[in-house]
């Protein structure tokens, strides 16, 4: 039992110090698949990337090719510098926070505290209450920790742990039918439309359809009933929860993650909230000691940067 612990152990531990301790920095030669872009000058959404709570991943930073992604969709992004007060939040019309730490860390050591105030938080829900929209990346340990209050606003309950590398795919029934997926029937709509209209959006249906999306590690949450799991583990998905983040042995606690979220949206009020449990599945990353890249360059990961974009026009109101 000891020796399977210990081959287990190993193969965790690559992926973890792959996704988040190696020398990472944004791929300096990224450049988005994405060539058509939904959005105008006369009706560019506004996306604030959080930047103003000592965030992991930022505009200028480990989330630059997030960021190219959605300004070749058409998106006008901007850092966020600012504490979130709901005069500053009228500025977006959607905000990402990924990866906020509660203070500017040089380890990884408790306690944790939360990178939010709770005057933060009500913000936020009455900003998305009153028509904004939320994209909240909160990757593997520590980080599920210092968003608790802002995640358990919405109802999400966080493992504040390390999930290994994941594939969600249709066959599966673990990447969800939903329109940031596009599995629908378009047969639905072809009593009501022209021949050629029929043709025209079924075409746009299929090239934007998502058959496979995978994750890099991270962590993984429990969903509230009305909010909708895109991405959800089955029995094979563990979480190994050390008392401090990369400190893992053979007897480190793992808990069963079976039926648990890496991806889920939930429309709340006027507005829409989307939640993910890993970050690096929407950019991509060099380590720069191996030179080898992670995310959306990674082999298998040929769908998540449309995943990306069909999120986002979900948050928009586009689709």
């Amino acid at each position: 039992m000891r020796f399977l612990k210990m081959s287990f152990l190993g193969v965790f531990l690559s992926g973890v110090l792959a996704c988040s301790d190696s020398p990472q920095q944004a791929d300096p030669n990224f450049t988005p698949q994405n060539t058509h872009k939904t959005f105008s000058d006369k009706n560019r959404p506004v996306v604030f990337i959080d930047e103003a709570h000592n965030n992991f991943l930022t505009e200028s930073g480990r989330y630059r090719p997030f960021a190219q992604v959605l300004e070749s969709d058409g998106y006008t992004v901007k850092p966020n510098k600012s504490r979130f007060s709901l005069n500053s939040l009228n500025g977006a019309d959607i905000i990402v926070i990924a990866n906020a730490l509660d203070k500017s860390r040089r380890d990884w050591n408790p306690p944790y505290t939360e990178a939010l105030t709770n005057d933060e938080v009500s913000n936020v829900k009455k900003w998305v209450l009153d028509g904004g929209s939320l994209f909240l990346v909160a990757d593997h340990t520590p980080f599920p920790k210092v968003i608790e209050n802002l995640a358990r606003e919405f109802g999400f309950e966080f493992s504040n742990g390390h999930v290994g590398n994941a594939i969600f795919h249709v066959d599966s029934k673990t990447l969800s039918e939903h329109v940031t997926t596009f599995a629908r029937r378009e047969a639905e709509q072809s009593l009501f439309m022209p021949t050629a209209l029929v043709e025209l959006t079924e075409s746009a249906v299929r090239s934007n359809r998502i058959e496979q999306v995978i994750t890099f590690g991270g962590s993984a949450f429990k969903t509230p009933p009305e909010a909708t799991s895109l991405l959800t583990l089955d029995e094979r998905a563990v979480s190994v929860i050390p008392e401090v983040p990369f400190q893992v042995n053979a007897d480190t606690p793992r808990v069963s993650m079976d039926g648990w979220s890496q991806g889920a949206v939930l429309e709340i009020g006027k507005g829409r909230v989307a939640v993910f449990s890993e970050g690096m599945m929407f950019s991509s990353q060099l380590d720069t000691k191996t030179g080898k890249k992670y995310g959306l360059a990674s082999k298998g990961a040929e769908q998540n940067e449309r995943f990306l974009l069909n999120v986002m026009g979900w948050l928009a109101g586009a689709i």
